[in-house]
């Protein structure tokens, strides 16, 4: 193996592993049932995330599925705009099923971590989970609400394992059930889904937010401001011959590729999630059925020169 296909493996291996890893000097819970922890939980209070914001009336549903997959159901109603939103997911356990420590996708095969804290061993009422970070907490209950000792001891378990618990928010649930939204109702996406259109039944696309093995693409993990990161996207894209910037926005660039012989556009776009620390990633032809290759591998050398580069103080790629 090269050197550099050597620190591109250990950056992904990195990144994979700070997004499912538990926190430093947290345990998840052991003696953990995960028979007994499937059903229908609702969110009593978390520290907020762009992803929840608004929120209220949260629940979180987890039933059994094929090859050992637990299917994930989130609901919740946005205060703002009067709508119920939800979203499906999947989870596996990361090791040892006695313990509480599982992998969560919502979006292809990229996973979050899931951690259970602390539980509520003797019949599974309450539970405090959190994510690959401290930024990550919620408390969730079998019932909408919880009684204030359990709730207080739960805050104060987490101050002691140092999370901003000042920065916990509680969260209501005084929608009527017959009000609940129906399977079909409107799910929860990344901005990045939005933006982007999902890719066609040919080989001739790939991203980040593809359903499949053969079109996904693991999208690009980057620390910083996103600000200087998009300048840095920037400077790459520039490094390219036939390149255009097609649009520039706030966290968003779609440039457009054209091929040397026939001048054939193909259409790059990227979007930097800043809550998760990410930069989801599509290319796609106009054109045509088959690429042999060429957006996938436009993408990977996208990047390496990413991971491989840096910003200097002044926010110049060097």
């Amino acid at each position: 193996m090269s050197h550099r296909m050597l620190t591109v493996f250990l950056v992904v291996i990195a990144a994979t592993v700070s997004c499912t890893g538990v926190p430093k000097g947290i345990e998840p819970v052991a003696e953990f049932d995960g028979s007994r922890y499937l059903g229908k939980w609702y969110e009593i209070a978390r520290l907020d995330h762009s992803f929840e914001r608004n929120l209220s009336n949260v629940t979180a549903e987890y039933s059994r599925a094929e090859n050992d997959v637990i299917k994930v159901l989130n609901r919740g109603y946005n205060e703002k705009t009067g709508e119920w939103k939800q979203i499906e997911g999947k989870a596996r356990f990361l090791a040892d099923e006695t313990v509480g420590s599982l992998k969560v996708s919502f979006f292809g095969p990229f996973y979050g971590g899931y951690h259970v804290i602390e539980l509520d061993k003797e019949s599974y009422r309450y539970a405090m989970v959190t994510g690959p970070s401290r930024s990550y907490l919620w408390i969730l209950s079998r019932d909408t609400s919880l009684d204030d000792k359990t709730y207080s001891d739960l805050v104060d378990r987490a101050a002691e394992m140092g999370f901003d618990t000042a920065s916990i928010i509680k969260v209501k649930h005084d929608q009527n059930k017959s009000y609940l939204p129906p399977e079909e109702g409107v799910k929860m996406q990344p901005k990045a889904a939005r933006i982007f259109t999902p890719c066609p039944n040919s080989p001739n696309c790939v991203s980040s937010l593809a359903d499949n093995k053969k079109q996904f693409i693991e999208p690009i993990p980057y620390a910083g401001e996103s600000a200087a990161v998009q300048q840095k996207l920037l400077a790459i894209l520039e490094s390219f011959k036939r390149v255009r910037i097609a649009r520039l926005e706030d966290e968003y660039i779609r440039a457009e590729f054209k091929s040397l012989v026939f001048g054939f556009v193909d259409d790059v776009e990227f979007y930097l999630e800043d809550d998760r620390k990410v930069i989801h990633i599509k290319s796609a032809s106009r054109t045509g059925y088959s690429d042999l290759g060429v957006n996938r591998r436009r993408l990977e050398k996208v990047k390496t020169l990413f991971e491989e580069s840096h910003l200097d103080r002044a926010g110049t790629i060097t």
